[in-house]
């Protein structure tokens, strides 16, 4: 890097077409880069314990991630794609030639926003925090940026977010390029179909070892049984993805965080989330209503032949929903037709959009998928 790097101006971003995209787990969401057509890196506390992980594109679909490589000590984590994706491929750089003050863009998805840019400049090239070496900027970082690229003036990426200070503002670290690049390189050539880095000698350890047997290092307080035992499922977890499976939806694609779910069912929108300790909500934001045929409109959405589903309005929104109380799950006689009922919400919301706007001239909503419903209604 030059030496008058830090007077280099920051072009605009099109950050539309660079290889960053928001990683969905049943713990959270994060950000994650391409490095690779079918290979991604993030921070290992975006991923942890999952081992397997969903990736959204930028028209909203989904392509499932294997796990294949984490270092929980540097937070890092190597992700395997099971489709490439075509978008730009961002290369690792260096971080030896930083200098303070040298302007720097972060690409992440803050707090479940769409894809966006800060920037800021890197206030120390090298600080020691609790151990390792960081990248300390004060470009704004927030929830969701994790395990996204610090990139430089020529778009290279020069650190990974990994946290920021939430007891002052605009201060903020990155894991910097060099130990980001190693890890990378580390992982050409795995065989394994998973395991975690030592901290000590970077060996990969493949089970659940008390020590490396490659250095001998003690290893007990890495708790490798919670990465190679993978997430402990929570019982309405495996209610709802249970019925997700009889509904031809793939669980890792449609999570969206704890006790949370989004995916679309053909053209419609669906969300299911806990909303509390009680309750199981199911919401499909289907259609607007039109200028005309309001009175069969309402009159169709008010009868009680959709029972159990039920629709109600909201901010011009028809939505259909579904709600199941918690003890309903766990001491209901016939627990399969529990999950039949959630399999049978997600086909009906498929159907109903549909006919909402065949029949009663409803407009679709903001997030119909559209290419859908326009094969569906042919």
């Amino acid at each position: 890097m030059s030496d008058n790097a830090s007077d280099t101006p920051v072009p605009q971003l099109s950050i539309e077409q660079l290889g960053v995209f928001q990683i969905f787990t049943g713990g959270g969401t994060g950000t994650g880069f391409l490095i690779a057509p079918t290979v991604m890196l993030t921070n290992c506390h975006v991923v942890a314990p999952y081992r397997k992980v969903a990736v959204e594109l930028r028209d909203r679909q989904r392509v499932v991630g294997d796990v294949r490589r984490i270092h929980p000590r540097r937070d890092l984590a190597v992700v395997e794609l099971a489709a490439p994706i075509d978008a730009s491929v961002l290369t690792v750089a260096s971080s030896d030639g930083l200098q303070s003050q040298q302007k720097v863009n972060i690409v992440g998805f803050p707090v479940g926003l769409p894809l966006s840019l800060t920037e800021g400049v890197i206030s120390h090239p090298n600080q020691l925090l609790d151990g390792p070496h960081v990248v300390p900027t004060d470009a704004a970082i927030n929830p969701g940026h994790a395990g996204g690229p610090i990139v430089d003036a020529a778009r290279q990426v020069i650190a990974m977010t990994t946290c920021k200070l939430t007891s002052a503002d605009n201060v903020g670290f990155g894991i910097p390029g060099s130990d980001v690049r190693a890890f990378a390189e580390s992982f050409r050539g795995q065989t394994a179909e998973f395991g975690v880095t030592c901290p000590s000698c970077e060996a990969l350890l493949e089970s659940a070892t008390r020590y490396c047997d490659s250095c001998g290092s003690d290893l007990e307080s890495l708790e490798l049984d919670s990465y190679f035992g993978g997430a402990e499922v929570h019982p309405v977890v495996a209610f709802v993805e249970d019925g997700l499976g009889k509904a031809g939806i793939d669980p890792v694609l449609a999570r969206h965080g704890a006790l949370n779910w989004s995916f679309y069912s053909g053209s419609a929108p669906i969300q299911i989330w806990s909303c509390c300790s009680e309750h199981l909500c199911f919401l499909s934001g289907l259609a607007q209503p039109g200028k005309q045929n309001l009175g069969p409109l309402f009159r169709y959405l008010l009868s009680t032949e959709h029972a159990p589903f039920a629709f109600d309005m909201a901010e011009n929104m028809i939505r259909l929903s579904l709600t199941l109380h918690a003890s309903d799950i766990f001491t209901h006689g016939n627990p399969e037709e529990l999950t039949a009922r959630v399999a049978a919400f997600i086909a009906e919301a498929d159907r109903m959009d549909d006919k909402l706007i065949a029949d009663y001239g409803c407009v679709p909503a903001p997030k119909t998928r559209l290419s859908f419903l326009k094969e569906s209604m042919k």
